[in-house]
C-alpha cells in the first residue's frame, strides 16, 4: 500500500528474501526520505517526529487517562487491580496492541530508511535495546512503574553507548555483552531500591 501501481513482493537479496526497490507514492516522500523539509537547508528526521508525538500522546495517555493508570496498576498487581474492578483481560490485550502498533511503525520507518529488508535479520536483537532502554529509563521489570520520558533519555543514552563503542573500536561482539551488563546493572539497582524503601516505610510506622 506504500508503492505506486505495483505489488510489494519479494526479491532475492543474496540468497535471502525481503523487500527492495519500493517505487515512491506522491506526498509520502518524506517517509522514503527520511526527512522532514524545514526550509532550505534544514531537514528535520522523520523518525524523531514520529518519537516526539508518540512520545507526547504515549505520556498524555499513561498519566493523564484512565485507561493509563488502568496499566499500572495492571502492571504493579494484577490481583489487585482485578479485585478493584478493572477489566484486567482487556487491559492486556490493550497493552499489547499498543507495543504491536509502535513495533510496526518502527520497523517501516526502519525499512525506509535502510531501503531494504530482510525479514529474518533486520531487526535482530533490538528487543535487547528496548529492555535496556526500559530498565535504565527507571520501569521496573516487575511492571507498574516507569516514564515515557525516562525511556526516551535511556535509548538516547543507549545509543551514545553505541557509537561510542564504535569511535572507541571496541570489538561489536561485546556490544551485547555490554548491553546485558546494564540489563543486570538495572535489574540489581531497582532490587535494591526496592528493599531500601520496603525498610523506611517500616522504619517510619
Amino acid at each position: 500500500w506504500l508503492t505506486d501501481n505495483q505489488s510489494l513482493g519479494p526479491v532475492p537479496l543474496e540468497g535471502d528474501e525481503g523487500y527492495a526497490n519500493l517505487e515512491q507514492i506522491q506526498g509520502l516522500d518524506f517517509i522514503f526520505s527520511g526527512k522532514i523539509p524545514l526550509g532550505e537547508s534544514f531537514n528535520l528526521p522523520t523518525p524523531f517526529v514520529f518519537l516526539v508525538i508518540l512520545g507526547i500522546a504515549g505520556a498524555v495517555f499513561l498519566k493523564k487517562t484512565i485507561w493509563g493508570r488502568y496499566l499500572y496498576a495492571l502492571g504493579n498487581n494484577e490481583d489487585g487491580a482485578k479485585y478493584s474492578g478493572i477489566d484486567t483481560d482487556k487491559m492486556k490485550i490493550i497493552a499489547y496492541v499498543l507495543c504491536s502498533f509502535c513495533a510496526g511503525l518502527a520497523g517501516i520507518l526502519f525499512a525506509f530508511e535502510l531501503d531494504s529488508v530482510q525479514p529474518a535479520q533486520t531487526g535482530e536483537f533490538y528487543e535487547l535495546y528496548a529492555i535496556a532502554a526500559a530498565v535504565l529509563g527507571g520501569c521496573s521489570l516487575r511492571g507498574g512503574e516507569g516514564s515515557i520520558l525516562g525511556v526516551v533519555i535511556a535509548a538516547a543514552v543507549i545509543r551514545l553507548i553505541y557509537n561510542s563503542i564504535n569511535m572507541v573500536g571496541i570489538s561489536t561482539h561485546l556490544e551485547f555483552g555490554i548491553l546485558g551488563m546494564v540489563i543486570l546493572l538495572g535489574v540489581i539497582g531497582d532490587e535494591v531500591l526496592k528493599k531500601t524503601m520496603a525498610k523506611k516505610q517500616l522504619a517510619a510506622r
